[in-house]
């Protein structure tokens, strides 16, 4: 019969080999977990201090709001341009403006995730938000005005006023976050529709398949004059393109802990949310979206502003239908 050496025959070799294995499991299990939305990520945070990077703001002005009708998710996301510390190289403005903002829709099964993207040029009846430095006035502007001139809650605000679609969450996240974040994926995979030359979004790329790194994607992603139409219409096209690219490669390669870890630390740096947004929530809400539930990209239809050929109006009733389906 054969004769298994209990545990104080093993070699002290073998002991440090069982504890070098044991220390792995644990590691990789406690990972697994998060990653798996199985226990809260706040003893993770504890461990890695990722949530205490996150910036967070008050959002106690966002007056009337519109009825919460389902158990879906609306989250916000604005791209940031501010040009301090590390994203000086990209000019010396004062302030942070956006050429980005989307409107997540997750519903409650993970299922059909819609984001719209509002362009930014687009006239809206902004309404009166206050600051630390006082109340900016209501007024018909520029939708992008709302965070340019009073910041993310009033970014927050102005959406749930125009589209009366309750926003539950928002985000900010900047230049140096977004490159980092497809670093940490290893670049992203897209194909290049022509020869890009675009000097203020420091950027050359040639036609066809490539990978981008993050200093190019985020080229790409602000990129708007000399390539297609010159548009923020063409932008939102190619920045939409890009997310896809981000969605399929994220898929596929955060699959293993140290890049999950690398992913995180990457986007917890240089982002911004509301106090009830924290990582957990970020990865239950991520988490929520089953293996279907792919990112179906559209746009608030508009046309030319009577006022100002250079500005859009959104196009009623089309405009109306499609933040009734998200409602």
């Amino acid at each position: 019969m054969t004769r298994y050496r209990t545990r104080p025959e093993l070699s002290r070799i073998e002991t440090g080999r069982l504890r070098r294995r044991r220390r792995r499991r644990v590691r990789l299990l406690a990972v697994a977990v998060v990653v798996l939305g199985l226990v809260p990520l706040g003893v993770f945070a504890a461990y890695s201090g990722l949530d205490g990077g996150i910036a967070h703001v008050r959002a106690d002005d966002l007056g009337p709001r519109p009825d919460k009708r389902t158990k879906a998710e609306n989250v916000l996301v604005v791209g940031s341009d501010s040009r301090a510390g590390a994203n000086a190289r990209y000019g010396r403005d004062e302030g942070a403006r956006t050429d980005t903002m989307i409107l997540f829709h997750v519903p409650a099964d993970g299922r059909r995730v819609t984001g719209v993207s509002l362009p930014r040029d687009s006239m809206v009846r902004i309404p009166a938000c206050t600051t630390a430095n006082g109340v900016v006035p209501a007024r018909l502007d520029m939708i992008n005005s709302a965070f340019n001139n009073a910041g993310l809650p009033c970014a927050w605000k102005t959406v749930e006023h125009v589209t009366g679609v309750r926003v539950d969450h928002a985000v900010q996240i900047d230049f140096t976050g977004f490159k980092r974040m497809v670093d940490a994926l290893g670049g992203v995979e897209l194909d290049v529709a022509q020869d890009i030359r675009d000097d203020k979004a420091k950027l050359s790329l040639k036609k066809g398949r490539q990978r981008l790194n993050g200093e190019q994607a985020l080229g790409y992603a602000r990129a708007r004059y000399g390539v297609g139409d010159g548009s923020d219409l063409g932008r939102i096209q190619r920045q939409q393109a890009l997310m896809r690219a981000m969605a399929a490669t994220a898929r596929q390669r955060l699959t293993e802990p140290a890049k999950v870890w690398a992913f995180l630390r990457a986007a917890t740096g240089s982002v911004t949310t509301d106090q009830g947004f924290g990582l957990k929530q970020m990865f239950d809400l991520a988490m929520s979206v089953g293996d279907g539930g792919d990112v179906d990209f559209r746009t608030v239809p508009v046309h030319e502003y009577p006022g100002d050929r250079n500005r859009v109006q959104w196009t009623r009733p089309a405009a109306d239908r499609l933040f009734t389906s998200l409602r």
